[in-house]
């Protein structure tokens, strides 16, 4: 179903990115902008476009705000994180709880799947803070503390994980 759904966005997006490009959208970004000054990290899905690869965990990339990414735009709606060009929400992988260190993906949101009760791993809470807690646990979404290059040498990604919120520096945890 996500991969007949990302198909079909990946097919929308391509028709209206202009439009959508236009548009000033939201991307959920940290507080800090790291070692990438005046851009930040943003989360986003590897890849881009039809390469767009939703099963795969998702990361912190460097934010290219002059691009116009509608494929990396996420709101906070109703405390989950939602990106629209998916039509999926972020969420904590976990069973019946959710480990520190554990990476996020995109799901269906509200869905329950077999191991993997995901409408309850999509609930975000904002601390007073600015970090993102994943309601009823003291875990909250941040970026890995190292950096690297991508594809492009001056891209750079982290790694985006669930750590324990009084542990995580501010710096990897407090977003806009």
């Amino acid at each position: 179903m996500m991969r007949l759904m990302k198909s079909a966005v990946s097919l929308l997006l391509a028709a209206s990115l202009p439009a959508l490009a236009d548009q000033t959208s939201p991307q959920m970004r940290l507080l800090d902008d790291l070692d990438f000054p005046g851009e930040g990290y943003c989360i986003d899905v590897p890849g881009v476009g039809q390469t767009a690869r939703t099963d795969l965990p998702l990361v912190m990339h460097n934010c290219l705000p002059e691009r116009g990414s509608v494929d990396r735009i996420a709101e906070e709606r109703d405390g989950r994180i939602y990106m629209p060009a998916y039509d999926a929400c972020v969420t904590a992988l976990g069973v019946w709880s959710i480990l520190p260190g554990v990476p996020v993906m995109l799901r269906d949101c509200g869905t329950n799947e077999s191991f993997l009760q995901a409408d309850q791993f999509q609930k975000f809470e904002r601390t007073a803070d600015s970090q993102l807690r994943l309601k009823g646990s003291s875990l909250c979404l941040a970026a890995g503390p190292d950096a690297d290059r991508t594809y492009s040498p001056t891209h750079r990604w982290r790694t985006l994980t669930m750590e324990d919120c009084a542990e995580v520096p501010l710096s990897l945890s407090a977003w806009k």
